[in-house]
């Protein structure tokens, strides 16, 4: 879908255009996030959820991420969106605690606009105090080409982050420049293998071999090894015999809605029947492929 149309111009160049027309889809409540559920691949255990922005506008119209993302990366925008984002994540995972539906992280995507605000790291931590959330319920996600091009303030930043309990993942991992010296930089605590890498595996060689090398070196880094875009029990078979940790995808649940976690928890026995009451993680039984639509 193009942007050109539903979008006006933004004259200037520098964003702001696009930054009034974010702040106004917030207060409008067309911006929502969806969760999507994470488990451990042996186990099948709730792990966690990652928050994604959806926008639907006023005429019904789903803009896709991949065209407002973009969008709001080239400005002021994605400030408005990144914090909108964390703060609605934040929220939703400190009720889910509260109530003792579940105690599990929930990951945010962090862009590399935001990796260079120097109030990145006041901006995520009044989050955390505001929701109540402990910092070891959230996860930043970073993607590689965020982290190549870091600035030593934003690496100071990352830093200060994880000392104070943040959790840091590399996201989409593969398909961008990381080196092993970037990896040895930055402190995250987990890889993210590309669902181009994971959906191919079964058919294709040398993707099976790149998902098998990229568990096996996060392994040897001491991180943990995530795959993205599981939709089918061949691709879970294979993610076991490489002894990947975690698994995303379809197979697993599609993204839900806020008002639909509590019946996936629920459906899990996730939900608590005393109000406060914590719960690890429980088993997803019956997880199949969804029906397509």
């Amino acid at each position: 879908m193009s942007a050109s149309g539903l979008f006006p111009p933004d004259p200037d160049g520098a964003g702001d255009g696009f930054a009034e027309r974010v702040r106004d889809a917030i207060d409008r409540q067309e911006l929502f996030l969806v969760y999507q559920p994470q488990a451990d691949v042996f186990t099948n255990r709730l792990t966690g959820f990652e928050a994604l922005s959806r926008w639907r506008l006023s005429d019904g119209t789903m803009l896709p991420p991949d065209v407002f993302v973009p969008m709001a990366e080239q400005g002021k925008a994605i400030h408005l969106l990144g914090e909108w984002s964390l703060r609605t994540a934040c929220a939703a995972a400190a009720e889910w605690q509260r109530t003792g539906m579940a105690d599990v992280p929930v990951s945010v995507n962090l862009s590399a606009r935001q990796l260079d605000d120097p109030g990145l790291v006041r901006m995520v931590l009044g989050v955390l105090a505001d929701s109540g959330l402990p910092a070891a319920n959230l996860k930043l996600e970073l993607t590689e080409t965020a982290l190549f091009g870091q600035t030593q303030n934003a690496r100071e930043a990352l830093v200060q982050l994880r000392g104070a309990g943040v959790r840091l993942v590399l996201d989409d991992f593969g398909t961008g420049w990381s080196s092993l010296a970037t990896l040895r930089r930055v402190p995250v605590e987990s890889l993210k293998i590309d669902k181009q890498f994971v959906q191919a595996m079964v058919e294709d060689r040398d993707a099976a071999a790149i998902v098998q090398a990229v568990v096996a070196m996060a392994h040897a880094l001491d991180l943990t090894a995530v795959a993205e875009g599981v939709e089918t029990p061949e691709q879970r078979l294979f993610l076991q015999a490489y002894r990947c940790d975690t698994l995303q995808g379809f197979w697993l649940s599609r993204p839900l809605p806020t008002d639909g976690v509590p019946d996936f928890l629920s459906r899990l026995g996730l939900t608590a029947t005393v109000p406060g009451s914590r719960a690890p993680g429980a088993e997803v039984k019956g997880a199949a492929t969804p029906k397509a639509g």
